[in-house]
């Protein structure tokens, strides 16, 4: 059984830069795609569920909201267990 030596080297400036910029623009998409479907709730509900209470109509809109913020984490877990047995290119 051998081992590999690792290389300690530190990321340069750079790099972090764009790994940050990267982060905080996919973090901002993400949000902002969230907020508008939050916004817009009002407006899905007679659109997309049965007419006839708009009461009902908000809460399913608002429901449907809260159940994709409420599911990302099982996606983390499960696409983050793929990437890890696969890679994530493949993922």
């Amino acid at each position: 059984m051998g081992t590999t030596a690792a290389t300690d080297q530190a990321a340069s400036p750079a790099t972090l830069r764009k790994v940050i910029f990267a982060a905080s623009l996919g973090t901002l998409f993400e949000w902002y795609d969230f907020y508008l479907y939050g916004s817009l709730a009002v407006f899905f509900g007679g659109l997309f569920f049965p007419k006839g209470n708009d009461t009902a109509q908000l809460l399913a809109s608002l429901a449907t909201f809260g159940a994709g913020f409420g599911v990302r984490p099982l996606g983390a877990l499960v696409f983050g267990h793929l990437g890890d047995l696969i890679g994530r290119k493949y993922t």
